[in-house]
């Protein structure tokens, strides 16, 4: 499985926790050691986090809510990934719920940015 496909499972696994009500941080532990990845392009960091959205809130909801984080944080450079991540993830919160932010959060910033 690559690591599109490992997204796209974690947020649907995510997805479906949600509606089970498990326990949230049990499960953000497995989700983090499954997805660490190192020496991204801030294009691949963003189009992987989509794969992770996506199943979560929907493609048209993960695009616009990544462009507006974009935007908030001035554009996006492996320099202010960070600062992206934080700003994906309060806007995820917001509408997601907290869990789906922290997995937002812990998954973004397990990225390293070439």
């Amino acid at each position: 499985m690559n690591w599109d496909q490992a997204l796209a499972q974690e947020g649907s696994r995510w997805r479906e926790a949600a509606l089970r009500q498990v326990d949230t941080e049990r499960l953000l532990h497995g989700t983090m050691r499954r997805l660490e990845r190192n020496g991204l392009t801030p294009a691949e960091a963003m189009a992987l986090m989509g794969h992770l959205l996506e199943p979560l809130c929907g493609k048209k909801a993960a695009e616009s809510t990544m462009t507006a984080a974009s935007r908030r944080c001035g554009g996006l450079s492996a320099h202010n990934w960070r600062t992206f991540v934080a700003c994906l993830s309060e806007l995820i919160s917001s509408f997601c719920g907290a869990a789906a932010g922290r997995l937002v959060d812990q998954a973004g910033l397990s990225l390293e940015l070439a």
